[in-house]
């Protein structure tokens, strides 16, 4: 169950993100990596809350200590990917001096997806993740956050 749920989730992220590596632009221009850090946030907000019972599976696996989920063979292509665009954006100014370049995918996922898992939690602060309404508020958050987080403050 949880090989099929990484293949699910690299068959939904790592097409999108490999699409999108594809344009040189990406690694050149801040505002081109600004829109790219807001579809790939976007996607995967979208992506985690379609399939909630992934996410369920994320954090159970988590907890586990990632035993299942290491024991696997098969390995995704976007955290390499992502690592690699991290690195030549840092180096064309874009990204953070500051930031890792190999944390990039873990941050930017780990603010997603514990974001998401807690927002049932504090429902009563700002209403049903399930309205359309909040779930834009806060999609948009989310990206503001890892925009904010990771670029170059000086290109924002």
């Amino acid at each position: 169950m949880v090989k099929r749920a990484d293949q699910t989730g690299e068959q939904i992220t790592g097409s999108f993100i490999s699409e999108l590596l594809k344009d040189e632009q990406v690694l050149q221009d801040a505002s081109a990596f600004k829109t790219f850090l807001e579809y790939w946030t976007r996607q995967t907000v979208s992506f985690l809350l379609e399939h909630r019972s992934y996410l369920r599976i994320l954090f159970w696996e988590a907890a586990e200590g990632w035993k299942t989920w290491n024991q696997i063979t098969y390995r995704p292509e976007d955290d390499p990917q992502m690592h690699e665009l991290a690195m030549a954006a840092q180096r064309n100014g874009i990204l953070r001096q500051d930031l890792d370049p190999a944390l990039f995918p873990m941050l930017i996922m780990n603010v997603i997806a514990m974001t998401l898992q807690s927002s049932s939690r504090f429902e009563h602060l700002f209403g049903s993740p399930d309205s359309p309404q909040i779930r834009e508020q806060t999609t948009q958050q989310i990206v503001q956050f890892i925009i904010h987080g990771v670029m170059e403050p000086s290109l924002l």
